[in-house]
């Protein structure tokens, strides 16, 4: 059976005055480069310097992202060795070339 109801944006409500607030929109982080996984790693850790965010629940995510930088520096390097072992293909093969 459908329902037509419609979808409901999240709302903030202040603490002190009970009042409805617009929530702040949050931007996706870039965690497809190490740049943007060091960012995110730095905002979770100011959120547990202020209090903001507990710190067990803090540590858990810079291990994720911990784990996702490691990744793209494996990947990198992959990519890297690649590249170097079709170059020395192409070396070996050329004339003339031992």
């Amino acid at each position: 059976m459908a329902t037509n109801c419609a979808v409901r944006e999240p709302q903030t409500i202040d603490g002190a005055t009970l009042a409805i607030v617009p929530t702040p929109k949050r931007r996706r982080a870039q965690l497809d480069r190490l740049e943007g996984v060091r960012s995110e790693m730095s905002r979770v850790y100011r959120e547990m310097e202020s209090g903001k965010r507990d710190s067990q629940d803090g540590s858990r995510l810079v291990y994720v992202l911990t784990q996702i930088a490691k990744i793209l520096e494996l990947t990198e390097i992959e990519r890297r060795l690649i590249r170097l072992e079709e170059h020395h293909g192409k070396v070996r093969g050329a004339p003339g070339r031992t």
